[in-house]
Parts: structure tokens; sequence; C-alpha cells
């Protein structure tokens, strides 16, 4: 790739500024449409775990169903999966909302559903917190008895926030799988890694275990996060590994509609929300507004400090982490500021 002569001195003071372990340095990638380099700090072929960003590759899979006829966004959950993991997902008042919510719901975490991870409301030590003391994995029913216990948020679609939930995506994986006959893995290869010719891209499974200790390590605070059993669980929600020059080749392909029809692609970002977890939600990206001159961001984040933008007016394509445990606010902020850093 060649690199093409633009200033990237606020890119790397950007950088600089980023909280960081001495061993693990920020990471950065930004490249054009054509793929080529325009900012890079850190070896990008370097695994590591994708985490909250696999929920873009899981959104791709469910636009190319809907594309094919499979679903459509007004699909309801309840017409796809059993209805035992469905009932009990969203009750407020004693009333069970979870067969009205559909697949737009879960996409743009507007479904009420809690997210199991951090019931967030509760003042109870939530599972990431356990599993961050004691590594441990789950199964999905697992998972959806955590949500289960706890009332929904809100009625499906009614909220005014879009409140994040890793629950909707692993709802997600399992309607892919009644949709398309192949588990999560199965469909990452076949229509992201085998069509893109990506080379460092898989779901991490019980079969990975082996290979965790080759992934860059993440920080929380000066201690190394060793969660093997629990990014083997996450699957759907957030069980990729890859490294930030495939990365960016799935999010170009992404951004220029070659995983789904290109038309939705401005749809991604219209309408969108407020959200608990990044500036705005949109159809299952995150949104930092258009502002005057500041472009509009299309992406997502990841609580290991990774995030990945898309300068919407630019066609650039930008990979970040600090390899920091971090809010996915924050993480979302780091990779917008580095491309609003760079000249148009």
């Amino acid at each position: 790739m060649s690199t093409t002569e633009i200033d990237t001195t606020r890119a790397q003071r950007l950088l600089e500024g980023l909280p960081e372990r001495s061993e693990s340095a920020p990471r950065a990638l930004v490249v054009d449409s054509s793929g080529s380099t325009i900012f890079q700090s850190g070896d990008p072929t370097l695994p590591l775990a994708l985490a909250g960003i696999t929920k873009l590759y899981t959104l791709a899979m469910v636009l190319r169903e809907v594309d094919r006829g499979a679903l459509s966004l007004d699909t309801l959950m309840g017409d796809i999966l059993p209805s035992d993991t469905v009932r009990g997902l969203c009750v407020l008042g004693g009333k069970d909302h979870s067969f009205s919510i559909t697949i737009e719901h879960l996409l743009s975490h507007r479904s009420g559903i809690v997210d199991y991870m951090r019931p967030g409301r509760y003042k109870l030590r939530s599972f990431v917190q356990q599993f961050l003391e004691h590594d441990r994995g789950w199964s999905l029913d697992q998972a959806l008895e955590i949500a289960r216990h706890y009332p929904g948020m809100a009625k499906p679609g009614k909220s005014r926030t879009a409140r994040y939930s890793s629950t909707n995506y692993l709802l997600l994986g399992s309607i892919l799988w009644e949709t398309t006959g192949m588990n999560f893995d199965e469909l990452i290869r076949l229509r992201v890694v085998n069509s893109l010719n990506l080379e460092s891209t898989y779901v991490y499974g019980p079969d990975h275990y082996e290979k965790y200790f080759t992934l860059s390590p993440v920080y929380l605070g000066s201690r190394v996060v060793r969660i093997p059993q629990a990014l083997a669980s996450s699957g759907a929600d957030g069980a990729i590994v890859s490294n930030p020059k495939d990365t960016l080749t799935f999010l170009r392909a992404f951004g220029r509609g070659e995983l789904f029809d290109a038309s939705w692609v401005p749809r991604l970002s219209k309408p969108n929300a407020p959200s608990t977890a990044s500036p705005r939600m949109g159809l299952g990206a995150m949104v930092q507004p258009e502002q005057g001159p500041r472009r509009l961001i299309l992406g997502h984040s990841a609580v290991s400090g990774a995030a990945v933008g898309i300068d919407t007016r630019n066609q650039r394509y930008a990979f970040v982490t600090n390899f920091q445990w971090s809010p996915l606010a924050t993480s979302f902020e780091n990779v917008t500021g580095l491309l609003r850093s760079l000249p148009r």
C-alpha cells in the first residue's frame, strides 16, 4: 500500500494523548476508499479481539438476510425463534412484550431487553464484573436467563433512547442460525473471510483457547485482562478476532455496500436516537452526527478500547485502540477524533 501524503500531525498528537500501558502503545490505521494508507501507528497485522466491533459483522449478515427475503426489519423475533427462547425477555408491569420485538428493535437497541452483561439500574455485581474477576463461559440460555431476571427497560420501539444491550446481538446470532442453517463461525467464514480474502479473521471459540495469548493484551488499569472463556461465549455479540488491516478491509466492504445492498449504507444513520453507549445509535451502528464542518462518522466501539469509524463524506476508514478496558462512548470518541483530525 502506498501512503497518501497529508498532514497527520494532529492525528499523531491525538494518539499520544490516549491513556496507555507501555507494553501496548495505542495502535491506529486509517485508509482511503482505495485501501491506501493515510495514517498508521503500530503494526496493523497483529491480532486482537474485536469484542463489540463484532456487531457490525452481525449487522452485515442480518442485512444480507433481509436482501434475500429471509427476513425484514419488521419480522418479529417470535416468528423465527422458539417461544421458550423469546418468552419473558421484556416484561413490564406484569405484561410480556417480548413477542412484539422486531429485527429492527434488536439491531437498533430499542428492544427493551436488559443487557445481560450489565443490568445497569441495579446495584448488584454485574456479569462483566464477575468474569473480569474470574473468567467463565456461558451459553445463550444462561445469558437469556440473566436478562429475564430483570424487568424490561422499555416497551419495544417506544423509548426515545437506544438502550444498549448485548443480549440483542446474541439473539440476532440465533436468528441467523435459523435463517441460514449455519452457526456464526461458519457464516462469517463463508460470507466475510472467504469473500474478502481475510487472512487473520475468525470467530473465537473453545477450540481457539490456545491462541488467546497470541492476541494483543487488554488492560484494566495495570492488570492484563485474561478472559478466553468469556470471549469464546460472546458469539455474534463480540467473538471475532482480527487485526487492523483485515478489519479495515471488512469496513471498506461494509461502507461501500459490498456485503449487502449499497442502499442500506445511508439508512444506517437515519433515523438515529440518543444512546447509552455512543452519541447516537442508528440501525446497528454508532453515529457521530454531522456538525457544521464536522463530518458524520459511522462505526462501532468495544470495551477493549478499540473502535472503527467511517468518514462518510471523505470515504475514509479508521481503526484505533489503546488496549484499555473503557466505556464504549470513550472508545468511539477516540476514532471520531482520529478521523476528524485529518485534513479533508
